[in-house]
């Protein structure tokens, strides 16, 4: 696939076409969706908010400005669940506030806590220490004709990273794979469907295992994020129990599988237009751009949720109060009004403004750790594989929720 081809076909859509029918068979959960999101960002960014049933009445957000409009607007718009009927599966951390799931003042105080530790600046500082992390990976399967890169780096290099920043032992990785697990398997529930007893039971064993890591490090703090986190104060004092726990909840599950889909979202992307894979390495100075275009053109998370606080108008579309609203960022990236020429991958494309990490105060804080990986990736992976290409006979398969899409694997070949 070179940079000037048209995405959107292997849905029988002619280039450059639009099937409007798709506006109403839209679900950000669905797997046709997952395998080829493109004609469903053209039809959605073909008109209006739309509003159909996805287990309640549901609008859905597509056009740049619009969602501009709904994540910047917490008044109209709000991020906590009013526990509507039908969207169950979002309420898995109701009782826990977290910065994904609270609004202002509570978002605001979270936020303020913990962003001193994010900041891009501190977090380059970690550069060494991730590149080391990325060879040790790689030499792991030196000698090696090929390799899934899903499995080597994908599914390893963002918990030793986070492992890191929170100094949590690998030993205890195991415990966070399956809160991951968990959480995953509760967002491919079909709408209105129930959690299950199991899925309950598995939270409420994960959370005793982590009110009980925190514990032990409240009584030996070091120089890492957590110990941070847990010695940070305001005019309020610090975090309680509850909170802390869901400030590590949010940074593990907002930055683990996300940024593994991403990693392998930035080599597949280059690997399928090699005229970009042949610019990233006549000049390096490219390496962020080819991440910033990478997120752009697939972006890890596709959509986000919010809730109309009371009855109210976006676009022209009338929204009931207290019902959801799906704010389709992957559409938003994709919005010729915002991006020339938006399904052409172009890592010198000016004003990357991708809502890949969201807007405004829910503007995603794990960002620098996410883009720190992979700039160091694919520098990694230039350096040491000059003839890196896609194994003879791969063929992408995706898997996602409603939130999310990835690959379910990336095999390449190094020889």
């Amino acid at each position: 696939m070179s940079a000037s081809t048209q995405r959107g076909g292997p849905q029988g859509s002619t280039p450059g076409g639009v099937d409007l029918s798709l506006r109403l068979k839209f679900d950000p959960g669905d797997q046709a969706f997952h395998n080829d999101p493109i004609p469903y960002y053209k039809a959605l960014l073909a008109g209006p908010p739309v509003q159909r049933e996805i287990g309640t009445l549901t609008t859905i957000v597509a056009r740049y400005d619009d969602l501009i409009a709904v994540i910047r607007d917490d008044k109209r718009f709000s991020i906590e669940n009013p526990v509507v009927a039908g969207t169950e599966r979002f309420n898995v951390f109701w009782d826990t506030p977290t910065l994904a799931h609270r609004d202002p003042p509570v978002h605001t105080r979270l936020r303020r806590m913990v962003a001193p530790s994010f900041a891009p600046r501190k977090i380059d500082e970690m550069e060494p220490a991730v590149r080391a992390m990325v060879g040790r990976l790689l030499d792991s399967v030196a000698g090696q004709a090929e390799f899934d890169t899903v499995t080597v780096l994908g599914d390893q290099l963002p918990m030793m990273v986070f492992g890191h920043m929170l100094n949590v032992p690998e030993k205890d990785f195991s415990s966070i794979r399956k809160l991951e697990d968990v959480t995953h398997a509760i967002g491919a529930l079909k709408p209105g469907k129930p959690i299950p007893a199991e899925f309950t039971k598995s939270l409420d064993d994960l959370r005793a295992y982590f009110f009980d890591y925190i514990e032990k490090r409240r009584a030996n703090v070091g120089n890492d994020l957590l110990s941070a986190i847990i010695t940070a104060h305001d005019e309020k004092g610090s975090l309680n129990r509850q909170e802390l726990l869901g400030m590590v909840w949010v940074l593990l599950l907002g930055g683990l599988s996300t940024t593994a889909d991403m990693i392998s979202y930035i080599i597949y992307d280059l690997l399928t237009h090699p005229d970009q894979l042949e610019l990233v390495r006549r000049e390096p100075k490219l390496i962020p751009g080819a991440v910033e275009e990478s997120l752009r053109y697939d972006p890890p998370v596709h959509t986000h949720i919010r809730f109309a606080t009371n009855d109210t108008e976006l676009a022209g579309v009338k929204i009931p109060g207290g019902t959801p609203v799906y704010v389709v960022l992957g559409a938003g990236n994709y919005d010729p009004a915002k991006f020339k020429d938006p399904e052409r991958f172009d890592i010198r494309r000016d004003s990357n403004d991708h809502l890949s990490f969201g807007e405004g105060i829910h503007f995603c804080i794990g960002a620098a750790p996410a883009r720190l990986q992979g700039r160091v990736v694919l520098s990694e992976m230039l350096k040491r594989y000059p003839r890196l290409r896609l194994a003879d006979d791969f063929a992408p398969r995706f898997s996602g929720s409603v939130f999310s899409r990835g690959l379910r694997e990336l095999r390449v070949r190094v020889d």
